[in-house]
């Protein structure tokens, strides 16, 4: 006890109560588990957006295309869009049932298995939609300009909605999806950001951009938002196999 022990037992002690509350040992817990969470929330949509970024410009590089998207553009993406929704992340409110699972085991890192499953299945998406986007403008007709700047609204799109996705590696993201509202600002921000950069002249200059019409924009939206889906099979296919591994280990123990 920090208040009524004494000063040897204080030292003595693994862990002193400053308050001489127990209660504190379940806060303290729970922020804990808190502050571990939105450090691997942080890092899986870093690292998963990284990844489709890497992997859209070397798919390019390698099939002889043009570049996608241009210096400046990427250094956008890497300060701006990917920056505050990161943040974000960082102060993401608890899940409702984190002091209801079991103890993590102290050996367990921060890339689990899922965990990479599906920052792969995310970064490998991302690129896949954005090459997609870039090649069917090129292929349509559209100059080298305006094919970039769709491929660069696709890419900054797609981030935001997997901001949403990696709340939770297991959770849905239609579970309390704007639970966040810093992450809501954060898009709403860069999203104003954007429709400036894609439509004011002397912005559009410097990020190389050119203005897209509705329609297009539409497209790109629906374009990106097959993330959604894609994600949240993967986080099935890991909730189903969780299921299957506890029942496996219950029907191991057996009875007795």
């Amino acid at each position: 006890m920090g208040i009524t022990g004494t000063d040897v037992s204080r030292e003595a002690a693994d862990m002193t109560l400053l308050d001489d509350n127990f209660a504190s040992i379940v806060a303290a817990v729970e922020e804990g588990r808190g502050i571990f969470e939105n450090i691997r929330k942080y890092l899986m949509y870093l690292i998963s957006s990284n990844i489709g970024e890497i992997l859209l410009m070397a798919v390019a590089v390698l099939s002889g295309l043009p570049l996608p998207l241009s210096a400046v553009q990427i250094l956008y993406v890497n300060l701006a869009t990917d920056g505050l929704p990161a943040l974000a992340l960082a102060v993401d409110p608890n899940e409702p049932d984190l002091m209801r699972r079991p103890p993590r085991d102290p050996r367990e890192g921060i890339f689990t298995r899922q965990v990479v499953i599906l920052m792969a299945v995310g970064g490998a998406w991302s690129a896949i939609v954005n090459v997609a986007v870039f090649t069917g403008a090129l292929h349509a007709g559209f100059p080298l300009e305006k094919a970039m700047s769709m491929t660069f609204v696709s890419l900054v799109l797609i981030q935001f909605l997997k901001a949403y996705n990696y709340r939770s590696d297991h959770r849905s993201a239609f579970s309390r999806p704007f639970a966040n509202r810093w992450l809501n600002l954060a898009v709403t921000w860069e999203l104003a950001v954007l429709v400036l950069v894609m439509n004011v002249p002397f912005l559009t200059d410097a990020f190389g951009t050119v203005r897209l019409s509705p329609g297009e924009w539409a497209v790109l939206a629906t374009s990106v938002f097959t993330v959604v889906p894609v994600i949240e099979a993967g986080k099935w296919v890991i909730r189903r196999a969780g299921r299957a591994a506890q029942g496996t280990g219950h029907k191991a123990q057996g009875p007795g």
